[in-house]
This record gives structure tokens, sequence and C-alpha cells, in this order.
């Protein structure tokens, strides 16, 4: 972007005034090191000079000392001392074309001692805002390590002055915009850069994101086509695969760095050569990656994946919900129909209004209304806690007959924003009911639980339900059951072996001493539906240890 100059005077100025100690402390360091090497950058720009003449290379070679704040910088991250440092003088090698750098480099290989590992070729894998140049440090005259660039004429007007302003200096090029395309790395990270800014939520995101990748060491890995892909250091293949494409991260699901499988956390390393194993069945990452991701690209594609399945899970329950209304009142329900109903509900799409009612901020009732003035609210008799529910209770255990418009519960892995009671759950076998939530979806209750009290006022949130369960393919519902046990040892491992032994899975585990000889166990089950808690408790009853076990129907 041509902006060196201007980072390196509001670093300087920043640095001198919010750090004066340390500012003042690595000028004198500096301003000491200069007296002692007075004529030392002159004499090593004469020695390159004429050691690459002597060599039949024409080069320009010019020598500078870094900066303070670049100094104070490399000293922290690196943790040494202002003695240690290997690159406080640095010096530039022009040439023609990039055969002479390498050429250029030979030379000075050959003159002067080598500082192993401080070698980085930027020509062969340019930066990904298209700096191009060979870096390497040398130990000069006087036993003074020196820093060494060697780059053409082109590569050091792109890293002085920026890719858009080298544009404008070659000849024979029509429009800046297709010479950038066609040349330049620096536009793709300029349009990645774009990309960022339009996905993030606000300005603070966009500057974590970016700050993430400026700062970054990088990483070079390849696609199994040899494709290069430019990563920040600590980057892992979450970060490669939304690299790669967005559709790649989204659709992820394992991966083999190279050639042998691997988690799609484990970071990358130089010349990794990575293959993203991808699903149509995962349209959405999981939003734990969010936490994993290392660059702005990967999280925010992330979170705006997250935003967009959810979004979607509201949709489809507020569109549900809506039809089975419209279904229960028998009358018709279209999408043109509410699309001429939108003002007066004061949302731009359809797609708007059904999220809203799917979050509870809308009622079925007000889209039903919008759409048929005439439409009368029919109050329908829910399951009476106080009155009716014990008479329900004693119906519990013959199934209910599957009613039309309720909304089929698969589990908490569906296409619909649900969870289950918190303090019990409910399994496949219990007579349940939801109740929606704002901004949270369905919690599915079974039509036993005390909690269902809290609502009986608000009879506009409650929701018919059944289940749909697929025998071919099985899940986990989650159950709570107290345990009264013997206080011994052992007791405690009897219990998680019945449960384990009868394919059930502890989720969570709770205890509370209530006397001296019996503790009460809580524990918090994954079952697949009633008939398999029920054996459970059966098993468990059966145990010495065990006093007494019982369903929490919270």
């Amino acid at each position: 972007m041509g902006m060196q100059e201007m980072r390196e005077e509001l670093e300087d100025l920043s640095f001198r005034t919010l750090d004066p100690e340390a500012y003042s402390v690595v000028m004198q360091r500096l301003d000491a090191l200069a007296e002692r090497n007075r004529n030392l950058i002159g004499e090593i720009e004469d020695q390159l000079s004429n050691n690459l003449r002597h060599r039949g290379l024409g080069a320009r070679v010019y020598g500078r000392r870094k900066k303070p704040f670049s100094i104070w910088t490399k000293m922290e991250r690196k943790s040494v001392g202002f003695e240690q440092l290997s690159d406080i003088f640095g010096f530039r090698l022009v040439v023609n074309d990039i055969e002479a750098c390498y050429r250029a480099l030979g030379i000075v290989h050959t003159t002067w001692p080598v500082v192993p590992g401080r070698f980085k070729d930027y020509i062969s894998t340019p930066k990904q805002n298209d700096y191009r140049s060979i870096h390497t440090t040398v130990i000069g005259p006087g036993n003074q390590r020196v820093e060494l660039q060697i780059r053409t004429e082109a590569m050091d007007q792109i890293a002085e002055r920026g890719i858009a302003a080298h544009v404008f200096y070659k000849e024979g090029v029509g429009s800046p915009t297709e010479f950038l395309k066609r040349e330049s790395n620096a536009f793709a990270w300029l349009r990645h850069t774009i990309g960022i800014l339009s996905e993030s939520a606000n300005p603070e995101e966009f500057l974590e994101h970016t700050k993430l990748e400026l700062f970054h060491d990088q990483v070079f890995c390849f696609t199994p086509k040899g494709k290069l892909i430019a990563l920040p250091r600590h980057a892992n293949v979450i970060d490669f695969a939304y690299a790669v494409h967005t559709d790649v991260g989204n659709s992820a699901v394992g991966c083999k760095i190279n050639g042998k499988f691997a988690p799609l956390s484990s970071e990358l390393q130089n010349g990794d050569e990575v293959e993203v194993l991808t699903s149509e069945a995962q349209s959405a990452p999981p939003s734990a990656w969010e936490t994993l991701a290392v660059t702005g690209k990967a999280r925010a594609a992330i979170r705006r994946a997250t935003r967009t399945a959810v979004r979607d899970q509201y949709v489809g329950l507020g569109r549900r919900i809506v039809e089975r209304l419209f279904e229960r009142a028998k009358i018709e329900y279209a999408d043109d129909k509410l699309k001429g109903a939108l003002p007066r509900l004061a949302r731009t799409s359809i797609e708007d209004v059904m999220a809203a009612v799917g979050r509870g901020e809308i009622k079925a009732s007000h889209v039903a209304r919008a759409m048929y003035p005439d439409y009368k609210e029919e109050r329908i008799a829910r399951y009476g806690v106080k009155k009716g529910l014990a008479a329900k209770l004693k119906e519990k255990s013959s199934e209910p007959p599957r009613s039309p418009v309720a909304i089929p519960i698969r589990g908490i892995n569906s296409d619909l924003p649900v969870k289950f009671a918190p303090n019990g759950g409910a399994v496949p076998g219990d007579r349940i009911v939801g109740i929606v939530t704002p901004g949270e979806g369905i919690t599915i209750y079974p039509i036993q639980s005390p909690a269902l009290k809290d609502f009986e006022e608000e009879p506009e949130r409650w929701l018919d339900v059944r289940w749909d369960i697929e025998d071919s393919a099985p899940q986990r519902f989650p159950a709570r059951i107290k345990v009264e046990n013997v206080n011994e040892p052992g007791a405690l491992a009897q219990i998680a072996t019945v449960i384990a032994e009868h394919d059930g899975n502890i989720d969570n585990i709770s205890m509370q001493r209530r006397s001296p000889d019996f503790t009460e166990t809580t524990i918090d089950l994954e079952v697949y539906d009633l008939k398999h808690l029920s054996a459970i408790l059966a098993q468990l009853r059966a145990k010495a240890v065990v006093a007494k076990v019982e369903r929490v129907n919270g």
C-alpha cells in the first residue's frame, strides 16, 4: 500500500512518547555502536560493491541502521539483549534480474561466513502482500553480524512504494487493475482483507482479525495439486481449509497431512502437503472451531456460517409453527399472500418473518391476522398442571395418537433449535410438550414436569410436539436420575458399572452426603428411550448398595 515510511514515522513517534525510557536506552546503545563503528557501513558497502563488480555483477548497494522501535520489539519478542541482535545494520543489494539475485547470493556466501538459520527466500515463495526478496545474515568486517536483502529494482520499488504505485512505473501496461489481477498476490491479499471487513460484525472484530495476520510469521503449505497456501505461524488445518475456499472450510470433516490422517486442529509446518476431506452432509462448521482457528478469514467465516445456520434453524421452526397454526385454523397459507402482508409485520422478507416467529419475537397468530384481518385466535386448552395434570399422568403409559399438526422432534442435532428440560430432560416414550423461549428456540419438557406450571399463564408459548425417531439411526437423549446409595467403598463404581453395562452414558455426576450412612447421587444420563431408562433403573434397584433410585422430572 506504499505506507512503509508513514508506518516507520508513526512507530518512532509512538515509541518515543509511550515508552521514553526504553527509547532512550535503545538510542544510547545505537549511538555508542555508531561511534565505535563509525566507518563500518561505508566499509561494508565498498567491499560488497567491489566483490560484485569483480565477479561481473553490477549492483546498487546501500546500508542503513535499523529503527529504534524495530530493534526494541525484536529484543522483546526473542528475549535477547542488544548485543545479541544480528541485524542492527541492514544492507540492500539491488540488481537487474532474478538470476542476478541468486548470483549475488552465491558471491556473498563465498565471501563471508553465513549465520545458520538466518536465510529466507521470499522470491520463490513471496509474501501475501507480494513482498519479494532474499534475506541472509553473514559475519562481516569486525565480526559484526550483517543482514543482507537481495532484490531486483521492481522488487525494491514494490517494497518501498507498494504494489499500486509500482504499476504506474511499468511501460506497456493497460489497466492497473488488470495488471494487479494478472501479476500480483497483493491484489488477492487486498480482496481477502476486504472480505474480512465485509464479514465482520463490527470494527473491533475486523481489527482483531487483521492484527492476527499482520503480525505473524508465515508458514507455506501445499494442496495435493501443488497450489501454495501461505498462512500465519501456528495456523492449523481449519485455517488451511478456509484459505482454499470458504465452502471447503464449512464442509471439512477430516484431513491428511503428508498422506497421513490427522486432526483438523493439527498445527501446520512449512512444506506440509494438506488434503482436506469434506462431506456434503456438513453444511455448517461446529461453532467451537472459532476458538481453534488462527486466521481472521477462518474465524469470520465460521462465525458467519454459525449465524446463518442458527438463522436457518429459526426460519425452519417459524415456518413449521405458522403452517401448523394455519392447518389447525383451516385457513390457507401461501408465501405469495404473506409477501403482501410484510409491511404490516414490519419485516422485509418471508425469511425475516419466519425467523422472528421461531425466535419468539412474533406470534404465529399475528402472522395469520396480518394475512387475514378477520382471523380470530382460538384459545386451545393446554395440559393443566393444577387440575388436569393428574388425569394426564394416569394416561401417560399409553402412547397418544400422532397429531397431524404436531411438530416432529428428532433430537438435538436436528434442523430445529431444540434443547431439553434443563433439570431432567426428556426421552422418547415420554409424552412431551414444547415451550418457545424467545431467542433460544424450543425447550422440550415431559408432560409430568413440574416446571410447566411456570408457563400456565402463557398459552401462546406452548407447542404441540411429537417424537419422530428413526430406528435405523438411534440417538441418545438426556435424563436425570437420583440414587440414594450406601456410603461404602466401591458403591459409585458399582452404580457406574451397571449404567455402562446397559449402554447408558454418564454425562455428569454430583454427590451430597445426607447422613453418615447414605449418599444422594444425582446422575445425568444419556439413553435411547424410556424403555432403555427403565431397564437401567431396574438393574440399579437390584444392587445391594442402592437403597432407592428414581427419575428426576425437573
